[in-house]
């Protein structure tokens, strides 16, 4: 900025000789300089009350015209918490949330600021990792610099997201098992398990926020929101799981909702959001197996399996990163089960040390367990979170070769596709960097990009979840939306854990 000097007639030294006399005034009496100070601060005081009356009674005109008009109210800027002391839910005051609250306070906001804060944008920790370039950058723009997968990983993330879209219920939540209710055109396979709708829906909404979409920026904002507001809904009060209870894995789904609630909260800092993000961390804490992992135990019996102790660690990492009340040991312990389940050669089991992943149970035949490393990928994925570094960590190099001889391929016959595996397999592959993710990418972008269904049917966007091992259960949301995050792997990590 310009420095303006005092403006003077020019060969005029009168204003020169005249602030020489008042600098030696002021030297000689320096009572006239505390006085004249004095009377500036008062006048700067009684300028200031009068400013504050005057903004009182604008905001109470304001407030009182709002109250009697239909005029719809824009929440004020996000506010990012700092991290508080643990609070024991069962003391907090909290009065039922309004669906009218929910629509006020996740009201979308014409706001042309990039959907995710700058320090979650940088790549130190990509570099830390060995990841290398590419990547980066602020959801869909983001994609289109650096190299993130290029114009067709682009293009098949925005097809996806756009059949996400179409297939969302008016209530906000993805239906796994009739998905195609309102379609014009409805696909006669697809369907998933309907125990499944809170998991899935947690899925769509990761796949939303890994490209920049929250509740109040982007052009899905609006599935954002009515996503979150019905997850909302799904909440036990009382201990915090996201859906009922009543099916065996209903852990995965409560672990889905609550990571897709912490990383809109982390994203949005809507106020709303955090008591139920937090909430869903609180169930983390109370269903995990004492100084080990998770199950589908609740309250748990002791057991823990390296699938959805994954899923509950990555929650709580975000968790952390968003500024809620985590518990360290929980971390710590499961990261203790992570270790205990890794073999020496950098194999990580399911449920015993080393053993080959669980694959499905009435077709495992059709899917050998042979061709995936999936809990490996969970295990490698998981030290990654807890700060492990790739060329400091023998573990996950065993790790990474053990992914890398069992590439993503696309053969039906051989029953080898397994979207599960191919997800957590590009997250680690993409932060170990170099040759391991060069051979992984070479193979996991047309193994996926290309199957993606392009006809002009309903089907149009989505992959078929028939060919995967977990599709039964997930159906077509899931195979979408699983795939989705896959391929946004050059960026979503930074959105989540960019600033560790």
């Amino acid at each position: 900025m310009e420095q303006f000097a005092p403006i003077q007639s020019p060969g005029n030294d009168a204003g020169d000789n005249f602030q020489e006399q008042l600098q030696q005034s002021l030297r000689r009496a320096p009572w006239m300089a505390i006085s004249i100070a004095f009377h500036a601060v008062l006048f700067l005081v009684l300028n200031n009350m009068i400013w504050s009356t005057s903004t009182s009674q604008e905001s109470r005109a304001i407030q009182a015209e709002l109250e009697t008009e239909d005029v719809e109210v824009i929440p004020e800027e996000p506010i990012h918490h700092e991290k508080e002391d643990p609070v024991d839910p069962e003391e907090i005051d909290d009065p039922e949330i309004t669906e009218e609250q929910v629509d006020s306070q996740l009201e979308p906001v014409d706001d042309p600021r990039a959907p995710i804060d700058s320090n979650l944008m940088n790549r130190a920790t990509n570099d830390i990792l060995g990841a290398g370039g590419g990547g980066g950058g602020d959801g869909p723009a983001g994609r289109r610099r650096g190299g993130g997968g290029g114009a067709k990983a682009a293009e098949a993330v925005t097809d996806g997201l756009d059949w996400l879209h179409r297939h969302q219920e008016s209530d906000g939540f993805w239906d796994c098992d009739d998905f195609n209710r309102n379609s014009t055109s409805p696909l006669n396979d697809g369907r998933g398990n309907a125990m499944h709708d809170v998991g899935v829906t947690g899925l769509a909404l990761l796949a939303f926020l890994g490209a920049g979409h929250t509740s109040e920026s982007g052009k899905y904002r609006d599935d954002v929101k009515k996503g979150l507001r019905w997850l909302i809904t799904q909440q036990d009060r009382e201990d915090g799981c996201f859906g009922a209870k009543s099916s065996p894995q209903f852990v995965y789904g409560h672990a889905l909702a609550t990571l897709a609630m912490v990383e809109a909260y982390h994203l949005s800092g809507a106020p709303l959001l955090r008591r139920p993000a937090q909430q869903g961390v609180h169930f983390i804490h109370r269903a995990r197996t004492p100084y080990s992992g998770w199950r589908y135990d609740y309250p748990p019996e002791g057991r823990a399996d390296v699938s959805i102790t994954g899923w509950m660690l990555f929650a709580l990492h975000a968790a952390e990163e968003a500024g809620l009340d985590t518990d360290k040991s929980a971390i710590s312990d499961g990261m203790a089960f992570i270790h205990k389940m890794t073999d020496s050669i950098g194999r990580t089991g399911y449920k015993e040390t080393g053993t080959t992943p669980a694959r499905d149970g009435d077709n495992k035949d059709h899917w050998p367990a042979e061709y995936s490393e999936s809990m490996t990928a969970v295990g490698c994925l998981c030290r990654i979170f807890d700060g492990e570094e790739p060329e400091n960590s023998e573990q996950l190099r065993m790790g990474a070769d053990l992914l890398k001889r069992k590439l993503p391929r696309w053969d039906e016959a051989k029953g080898c596709i397994d979207f599960y595996y191919w997800y957590y397999g590009s997250y680690v592959m993409w932060q170990m960097g170099g040759r391991h993710w060069k051979q992984w990418q070479t193979a996991m972008l047309p193994s996926i990009i290309d199957h993606q269904l392009d006809s002009d049917g309903d089907e149009q966007g989505s992959w078929n979840p028939q060919v995967d091992p977990w599709g039964k259960d997930g159906g077509r949301v899931y195979s979408t939306a699983i795939n989705i995050l896959c391929l946004e792997v050059y960026y979503r990590y930074d959105h989540i854990m960019g600033s560790r």
